[in-house]
């Protein structure tokens, strides 16, 4: 029998992963590095292919994310979670997800290596399918570095202690992804990059994929970003988010 448990959001995974090359390009693009920044997204970000669910067919994932970020010289933290619309053959959901809080630091600059700290607590409701009730500890390191003035290349690379569900076949996960970003004179950024992405359920396939993205500011408050990729295992993915900058 299926546990509606066994889930995970793979969109919003990727979008992360598209998200912190937008961030590291912003963040020497800017001069704002040795002051105080507060930032506030939301957005919403769609996902339909390989099914979360253990022996399931596929399914179509929406969800409505809120991140808060704060960073003041080299030190860098944030807070995430997401309403989240789960629909598939095997079960429909809908409800509030797990919370992530992370923590950074920026080793060097120019180019920049950032260490980070993700810990993820299992918020989302575990009967209805929403989180696998348990928590999971990731470990992540950034590279970023601008190879022109308005070419840049960066990387990650990170590995997940997942917290085991009883019954289910599950495994720590290693992660990465490369890239390039490029800067217009109107400030418009866009780049891709490659991404994989081991999945923390052992009969589920692996995933090795590409994104887009591109980020363009508003004004000096709100700025603009979206993204769309797709991976080895028929998985689309796709997204928009609105940033304002306290």
């Amino acid at each position: 029998m299926i546990k509606k448990t066994r889930i995970q959001t793979t969109g919003l995974l990727l979008f992360g992963l598209a998200l912190a090359g937008l961030s590291l390009f912003a963040q020497a693009s800017t001069t704002e590095n040795s002051g105080f920044t507060t930032k506030l997204t939301t957005g919403f970000f769609y996902s339909s292919g390989q099914s979360d669910t253990i022996n399931s067919s596929d399914a179509t994932t929406s969800s409505i994310p809120l991140m808060l970020s704060f960073k003041k010289d080299r030190l860098s933290m944030g807070v995430s979670t997401a309403y989240l619309m789960v629909d598939s053959d095997s079960f429909n959901a809908e409800g509030m997800g797990d919370t992530t809080f992370s923590i950074g630091y920026d080793i060097t600059e120019s180019p920049w290596f950032t260490v980070k700290l993700k810990e993820k607590f299992a918020t989302g409701d575990e009967t209805e399918g929403l989180s696998t009730g348990k928590n999971d500890t990731s470990l992540q390191l950034d590279y970023f570095y601008p190879i022109k003035t308005n070419t840049s290349v960066f990387a990650s690379i990170g590995h997940k202690l997942v917290g085991k569900v009883s019954g289910a076949d599950m495994q720590n996960t290693t992660f990465a992804s490369v890239g390039m970003g490029y800067l217009y004179p109107n400030k418009t950024n866009i780049g891709v990059s490659l991404d994989y992405r081991q999945s923390i359920y052992k009969s589920l396939d692996d995933q090795t994929g590409a994104s887009l993205f591109v980020s363009k500011p508003l004004n000096k408050t709100y700025s603009l970003s979206a993204f769309g990729g797709y991976d080895s295992s028929e998985t689309t993915t796709a997204g928009i988010t609105l940033t304002t900058k306290f």
